[in-house]
């Protein structure tokens, strides 16, 4: 699958199969989510335990690597560095498909 064709599938195509309008596509009116990412580096770090979870359980995580930037709704959150401090939260929780 070319590159591409994943993201066609993780964005416009997930959008629409769960009728998640106003999404998926970067056009006007549209909400601006996105992902800066260098094709030739896009990919995950090593795999490491972190105790995050209620009652210091642990679960495994992956940094990401080749991402230089995340848009929610129009405001960064996310630089190459990972989250950015001063980032509000952007997005919303969606309970009318409608939006």
């Amino acid at each position: 699958m070319s590159l591409a064709a994943a993201v066609h599938r993780l964005t416009n195509q997930s959008a629409e199969l769960f009728g998640f309008r106003g999404r998926g596509l970067l056009r006007e009116g549209y909400a601006a989510d996105l992902l800066l990412f260098d094709p030739a580096t896009v990919g995950r770090g090593p795999k490491r335990r972190v105790f995050d979870l209620p009652g210091g359980a642990a679960r495994l995580t992956t940094d990401a690597i080749g991402v230089h930037g995340v848009w929610v709704n129009g405001t960064q959150v996310a630089d190459t560095n990972g989250l950015l401090e001063r980032a509000p939260l952007a997005g919303e929780v969606m309970t009318d498909f409608a939006a």
